[in-house]
């Protein structure tokens, strides 16, 4: 039926989108302001005491956020643009072995990169604007520290969900499968909807003094997405990135190394950064030539329009 979004212009498209994101990101706070309004003020107060129900509540914030501000209002694009809602933003139904193996070595192989942007990112003053920010640096890391409280390996399997594969699954659905495919839809230029939609996804993590490494593993995750039309390949590498933070924190006792890595104390070499860059770039060569096999054995052209093009 012709009332779907997809048939009408990429400028509705994208005002139609941007309408379900503020909508559902107004829900969210007013859920937060009800449900979860004492949490503020652990936040603020570094000295303030953490109980397991406080723990457990910024889980239950955490759960409810994810799910209202990222996979409602993508997969709801989703259902009022095309009949084949979740093809339409990304999830299909079949991959490819060798592009998840592809995804996990590319993850891997960016590390480095990702390191050494964080490097320099630290070194970054940010003028008469830096105490305020590091104010706000503070409670995103007050944040991060109630959250990775870990003391069984019942709380790792909880965290490896909650910050692992629910933003995994919600973020990519929502920067990606949503928000990359309605600016592409607008721009038509492949390069500006992976830029713009990957510095949405950096600024909304709310972290400045991490912004760069943020906005690099956006592109990444853009660019994958763009080869292969298929969230299942982006959603792996997320969740393994975040995972890999999960359980260096839960391991952080184990060896000098573990901890460093968890606390983002490592140096990186320029020289090992390039190296990781190439790297980088070999990997998505190969991603797109399996890729351009790969699609029109899963793409018909019926299905195109599901697709971001």
């Amino acid at each position: 039926m012709n009332t779907y979004l997809k048939y009408q212009s990429p400028a509705i498209q994208f005002f139609s989108f941007l309408g379900l994101a503020a909508g559902f990101f107004i829900l969210n706070s007013i859920i937060a302001t009800y449900f979860f309004s004492d949490l503020s003020a652990v936040l603020i107060n570094k000295n303030a005491p953490i109980s397991s129900y406080m723990i457990n509540q910024f889980k239950w914030a955490q759960l409810l956020g994810a799910t209202v501000s990222f996979i409602l209002p993508a997969v709801l694009f989703g259902y009022f643009s095309s009949p084949k809602a979740l093809p339409y933003v990304g999830i299909q139904k079949t991959i490819s072995v060798i592009l998840l193996l592809l995804s996990v070595v590319l993850l891997v192989f960016i590390q480095p990169f990702v390191g050494w942007t964080g490097n320099l990112n630290s070194k970054l003053n940010f003028g008469s604007m830096q105490k305020t920010l590091q104010d706000v640096e503070a409670v995103y890391n007050r944040a991060i520290e109630i959250f990775l409280q870990m003391k069984t390996p019942a709380d790792l399997f909880v965290n490896l969900f909650i910050m692992a594969l629910l933003p995994a699954i919600g973020e990519e659905l929502f920067f990606r499968g949503a928000l990359q495919k309605v600016l592409l839809r607008l721009s038509n230029k492949p390069w500006l909807s992976i830029l713009v939609s990957s510095g949405i996804f950096a600024l909304l993590h709310g972290t400045f003094f991490k912004i760069i490494p943020i906005f690099a593993l956006g592109i990444l995750l853009g660019t994958v997405y763009y080869f292969t039309r298929n969230l299942w390949y982006t959603i792996t590498i997320h969740f393994l990135n975040n995972a890999l933070a999960v359980l260096a924190v839960y391991f952080s006792n184990r060896s000098v190394a573990i901890h460093k890595f968890a606390n983002d104390n490592f140096a990186v070499p320029f020289y090992i950064a390039i190296f990781s860059l190439l790297a980088v770039v070999s990997i998505m060569y190969f991603i797109k030539k399996k890729s351009d096999e790969v699609l029109p054995e899963v793409v018909t052209n019926e299905d195109n329009d599901y697709l971001a093009q």
